[in-house]
This record gives C-alpha cells, structure tokens and sequence, in this order.
C-alpha cells in the first residue's frame, strides 16, 4: 500500500511540475511499470510561432493573387490591400467577385495568414453606390465654385474636403454653405456629424 501511495504522490507531483511550467514549451508526460520500478520520461518540444506581420500578410496575399491569374500591384506606402482590391471588385461582377473572395481565402490559408469573414470586407455595390454619390458631390461642389477633384477608391471626398480646408484654399464655412447647397439640389439629407 505504501509502494503503491509513493508511486501515486510521485506521479502526482511530476503532473503538477508539467502542468505549471511557464516554459514556452510543450511537453508529453508518461509513466511505464517496470517490475515495481517507476519511469517518468518528458519529451520537450520547443513551440516555434512565426509572426507575419500586417505589411507582410498584404504582400503574400497580393502575390499569391497574381499567381491565381489577378493583375494587383503591392500596397505602397501605407495603402492597405484593400484599397488595391476596390478597383478589382467594382470591375467585376458578382461571380467575378465570388471567385476573387475564393481565391482569397485559398491564398490566405496557404500562407497561414487568419482572414475575418466576408463581412469584413465592404460590400462591392455599397462602395460603388458611395463612390457614385461622392462623384455627384464632387461636380455640384464645381458647380458652385470649389475646385475639387473626383473622389475614387484610395481618396474619398470627405479625405479630399478636409485638405482644402486645412491648406487654407477654402473656409470651413465656404465649404459648408457649398455642401448644404449641394445636398438641397441633390434633394439628399446630409450626413449626421458626430456630436454636432
């Protein structure tokens, strides 16, 4: 009985050692009966994780989409993958984008590179429906005296508002007064501001 509650503390403190380790490393425990003699034996295995980063994922995912036959360019300087994909998707129609979606989630399982859902990517007609509405802002905007240029998939317009303000080309208010004008030709509601 002794033998056996030794035996039975032992393998209890060996579970309890492998279990806390706060070693990076996992490990295989296993006890062998042989001729009353216990044998403890610990096969370590060392964790190797390699991180991609964000910048790299976009980089192996626009390459792999270029193998599958998709004419994309690199994201440069900041610009996000997304954005050299808007083009792709507006050009296309909606089994052209079912298949480009495929063929996304095929490279990034290839390269072991996590995707979220479809739902977080914006929707193809939502975008060019956005892009169209700011299209016919931009040229009320012309219409009235802003020299503005047409919004697209990289820049949008509310982007394109704020550097003329900012450079001081127009006022604030200017550009308010324009805007209310245009939305009442247009016969659309301005967008809610935040707090205002």
């Amino acid at each position: 009985m002794k033998k056996n509650l030794n035996t039975f503390l032992l393998l209890l403190f060996v579970l309890f050692s492998a279990c806390s380790s706060s070693d990076e490393s996992q490990g295989v425990v296993s006890t062998n009966n042989l001729s009353g003699d216990t044998t403890v034996t610990t096969i370590a295995e060392e964790v190797v994780e390699d991180v991609v980063s964000v910048e790299d994922a976009q980089l192996l995912l626009a390459r792999c989409l270029r193998e599958n036959g998709y004419d994309i360019t690199d994201p440069k300087n900041g610009e996000s993958l997304r954005s050299v994909l808007q083009p792709v998707f507006l050009a296309v129609d909606q089994k052209g984008r079912d298949e480009l979606f495929e063929t996304i989630e095929t490279c990034s399982e290839d390269n072991n590179i996590p995707l979220g859902g479809r739902a977080d990517f914006e929707n193809p007609e939502e975008v060019a429906e956005q892009l169209d509405s700011e299209l016919e802002i931009a040229q009320c905007f012309r219409e009235k005296g802003i020299e503005i240029e047409d919004p697209n998939a990289e820049r949008s317009l509310r982007s394109i508002i704020s550097g003329l303000v900012q450079s001081g080309q127009y006022l604030q208010e200017q550009i308010r007064e324009v805007r209310a004008a245009c939305f009442d030709d247009l016969g659309r509601e301005p967008p809610q501001q935040g707090g205002r």
